[in-house]
């Protein structure tokens, strides 16, 4: 009677911490030898629980540790990958609720004429949206005629300040399109380590095969285009229209020559996107060889040299892509009077060019002529002859 008294009394005082000590018990008496009868007897004064009912429960606590366990493990990982990752590219912007920028104000220096008058800033509002609309967007068509019939009706109206409103913006937008095409054709700059080891290994290549760099130089690129480049590309073309007829092919060839990240992916664009990009270089190429070019030059040195610099430009950019993006299509991209014109076009723009600038343009177009076996345009070997010659003379 005294022991049932004894064992309910511990009952009932017992604590939280009874399990902790049935389950240190159970592993107690599985490690420590239990042979003799006093042995057990003490044991089963330390255990509180029954040997299944400590068992079940110690598993029960070593499944939670695993689950802790495997929570944090999978929170690290997600923590290190996160940070390991680039960041994400931002969202592409709405059309509904943003607007351009606040222009400048018509007293504050440097203001230009298409964001200090309200004529500017409407022209500037209507090319602004045009470049963001998609093609297949019902609006484009009406936001373009808008524009078209804004123009036209500028170049009508005449006017030294209306020809600088309908100048400055065009080449607000020119700039802006010819942005956003570059940013399309930077894809893989988002992930720099991986560019980096592309390149690595080009360069590993061309020390390996050097012969063979010449021939294969942008074996690893990934094509880049699809209908939003191809558009911005057609306006890009459409602006630059638009800026001859005002007189500002000059700046539109400048810009466009300044753009050599993007004369590099063209020549592993999509056909379509070579094609469109062709034929604005071709454009941009023959205003650069006319003496609008010129205009702001006067006799200074110093302007006939940033003249020479921007058509070197232009060459440094483009000339590779007149190399080896006018096949890709069904139909040639320039007829055959075309391409003949173009030839006279770049040997008399590299004839202006200085000395040195001359051998530089006429060493990239022999290059990029010769790692091209699918076309024999624009075909330079006269201009090569002729300064070659000269060349020589030089050293009698």
């Amino acid at each position: 009677m005294e022991a049932q008294q004894w064992q309910q009394r511990r009952q009932h005082l017992r604590t939280p911490m009874d399990p902790l000590l049935s389950l240190a018990g159970t592993f107690f008496s599985a490690f420590s030898p239990s042979s003799s009868t006093e042995q057990g007897a003490a044991t089963s004064t330390i255990l509180l629980l029954p040997l299944p009912v400590a068992a079940a429960r110690a598993l029960s606590v070593l499944r939670r540790l695993a689950l802790l366990a495997t929570q944090a493990f999978i929170s690290v990982f997600f923590a290190v990958l996160s940070a390991l990752s680039p960041p994400p590219p931002p969202p592409p912007p709405s059309l509904a609720p943003s607007l351009p920028p606040p222009p400048p104000r018509a007293d504050q220096h440097g203001s230009s004429p298409a964001s200090s008058t309200s004529v500017g800033r409407a022209l500037g509002h209507v090319l602004w949206v045009a470049s963001r609309l998609p093609v297949a967007s019902r609006k484009y068509e009406l936001v373009r005629g808008l524009a078209e019939r804004l123009l036209d009706d500028n170049a009508l109206a005449g006017g030294a300040a209306v020809g600088a409103v309908s100048r400055a913006a065009l080449s607000a937008a020119f700039e802006r399109t010819l942005r956003q095409l570059e940013a399309s054709a930077s894809g893989g700059e988002d992930w720099p380590a991986m560019e980096l080891a592309a390149r690595a290994v080009r360069t590993g290549m061309r020390l390996w095969r050097p012969a063979a760099a010449a021939v294969a130089p942008l074996e690893g690129e990934q094509a880049f285009g699809g209908p939003a480049a191809e558009k911005l590309a057609a306006e890009l073309l459409w602006l630059a229209q638009k800026m001859a007829a005002c007189g500002a092919a000059r700046e539109a060839a400048v810009q466009f020559g300044n753009a050599p990240r993007l004369g590099g992916r063209a020549l592993v664009a999509e056909p379509t996107l070579q094609v469109a990009l062709l034929r604005l270089a071709v454009f941009l190429f023959r205003h650069a060889n006319t003496a609008e070019f010129e205009q702001d030059t006067g006799d200074k040195e110093g302007d006939k040299a940033a003249v020479a610099e921007h058509r070197m430009a232009m060459l440094r950019s483009w000339l590779p892509l007149l190399c080896r993006g006018s096949t890709g299509t069904d139909a040639p991209v320039l007829s055959g009077r075309e391409r003949a014109e173009m030839v006279t076009v770049l040997e008399e723009l590299i004839e202006k060019l200085r000395w040195e600038q001359q051998e530089e343009a006429l060493a990239l177009w022999l290059h990029h002529f010769a790692a091209c076996p699918d076309t024999d345009w624009p075909n330079l070997e006269r201009c090569y002859t002729r300064w070659y010659a000269e060349s020589r003379n030089l050293l009698a």
